[in-house]
């Protein structure tokens, strides 16, 4: 008990620093960026195909996801404890194992929350850009939350909780003990913490806070990963795959609807032109 009190007041600490950081920067940007409205740019747009394809995927899989979760008899929760021997777990998830902590589970996920919230620091941008990078970011969740899901649905994997003689009895009624893989908290954190760097960095390029938002972010993100091991809800490689599903979703949504994305799909003009010149006939034939 005296190891977790140590690593609950560290984590508070940190967190609390890190927070008042993650205002500063929001703050910071807000009162610099349109003062002098130097540094902003406009790289992102929709399309109604984009967003039909990203939008209607997204909204697919999570959908297809929480019906076979909720209402169809999909994965097999009954728990038996011989199914699951500590022997049968790679060494290097073995070092990460922990058991159930409940304050430590609240505050990973506080910070997910937080990094659920961060895109929120884009009210400073004009109220006229609000509706694309709001489009752009549910995209991002509901692509994000959909692949985790699926994944979770597809893969057996108790949590490492269940491999303690406390686990949580209400865990198991429940039927969340074996869907340790991805970690969930992970993947919105990190979905979150690449989402608003991209972002910030495409429409601020010049900013020098920049820098400050990409630490913080995923600062943030990787702080909740720990807290997800460390409260003994998920092994390291779920996490890790978490942060890869998170960040991958997170950068690829708003590329997919930048200039540089849009640009390699404009279609140059093939079509020939003929004129007639006192020095003859010309013809010209784009490629």
């Amino acid at each position: 008990m005296t190891f977790y009190n140590k690593l609950r007041h560290g984590i508070c600490r940190r967190f609390a620093a890190l927070l008042v950081l993650f205002s500063a920067a929001g703050m910071g940007a807000g009162s610099g960026l349109f003062a002098q409205n130097l540094d902003y740019v406009q790289p992102f747009s929709l399309n109604p195909v984009n967003e039909g394809i990203q939008l209607g995927l997204g909204a697919v899989l999570s959908g297809s996801a929480l019906v076979c979760d909720k209402f169809i008899d999909f994965k097999k929760n009954e728990y038996n404890p011989d199914d699951w021997k500590k022997s049968d777990i790679p060494t290097f998830d073995q070092i990460f194992m922990n058991p159930y902590s409940k304050p430590l589970h609240i505050a990973g996920t506080g910070t997910t929350a937080l990094m659920l919230a961060a895109p929120a620091i884009f009210a400073i941008m004009p109220s006229s850009e609000w509706l694309t990078i709001g489009t752009m970011y549910a995209e991002t969740l509901l692509l994000a939350n959909g692949i985790k899901e699926w994944t979770k649905l597809l893969v057996y994997r108790a949590r490492p909780y269940m491999y303690f003689d406390d686990y949580p009895e209400d865990k198991l009624e429940d039927g969340d003990w074996n869907c340790s893989f991805p970690s969930g908290h992970t993947t919105f954190a990190f979905a979150g913490a690449a989402f608003t760097t991209m972002v910030f960095c495409q429409c601020f390029p010049n900013s020098k806070w920049k820098y400050a938002v990409a630490g913080i972010s995923f600062g943030m993100a990787a702080i909740t990963g720990g807290l997800r091991m460390a409260s003994g809800n998920h092994f390291f490689t779920d996490v890790f795959v978490g942060a890869l599903i998170g960040t991958a979703v997170g950068f690829a949504v708003p590329y997919m609807h930048s200039k540089t994305f849009y640009g390699k799909f404009e279609r140059k003009s093939k079509t020939g032109q003929a004129s007639l010149t006192p020095a003859g006939f010309s013809f010209v034939y784009n490629f």
